[in-house]
């Protein structure tokens, strides 16, 4: 008689190996199977953990662009949902970096859809919470899909939308 529980089983003593496909399983960096994750976890992930440094199994370019690609597609699907929640995970403090979620804001101003574009430039002042970030933003756009007068616009009221002694402290020179 066969013993169908050493081929197949779901209990932990009888695993099936990483390097062997069940079902709902997609190859992964390491050469191994994993369940998949949709583009909204694949979102809140990259604005969390960000991919700077890469990991074991990906370098840094390899895993930024598969993160760019499916913030893109989040974007895509619903671009109001992706930017507030670009926008709940960066005020919200959960990154320790917030070059993630600048990253994605830009790519939400670059998007096809007006009304995802007038969304991201709208939440500027609440991701790029310093000058430095408005530059590092206004880089990342720029090289997206250039200047206009939205994005001029969008950095014009992040000047105006600080109280006068905040936008102070973020222009005066480190001495």
């Amino acid at each position: 008689m066969k013993n169908y529980l050493k081929t197949f089983a779901r209990t932990a003593d009888a695993a099936t190996p990483q390097s062997q496909a069940i079902a709902n399983t997609v190859p992964n960096s390491a050469g191994g199977y994993a369940f998949a994750i949709d583009d909204r976890a694949r979102l809140d992930r990259f604005l969390i953990l960000g991919s700077e440094g890469g990991s074991y199994y990906a370098g840094e370019r390899v895993l930024t662009r598969e993160n760019a690609a499916a913030v893109l597609r989040a974007i895509q699907a619903d671009g109001a949902r992706a930017v507030a929640r670009i926008v709940e995970i960066s005020a919200s403090g959960r990154a320790p970096k917030n070059d993630p979620a600048l990253l994605a804001l830009a790519l939400a101003a670059s998007a096809d859809d007006l009304a995802t574009r007038r969304a991201a430039l709208a939440a500027l002042p609440k991701v790029a919470r310093t000058a430095a970030h408005l530059f590092q933003f206004a880089e990342l756009v720029q090289g997206s899909r250039g200047r206009g007068r939205a994005l001029r616009r969008a950095v014009g009221a992040w000047y105006l939308a600080p109280p006068v002694e905040r936008l102070a402290y973020q222009l005066s020179p480190i001495s």
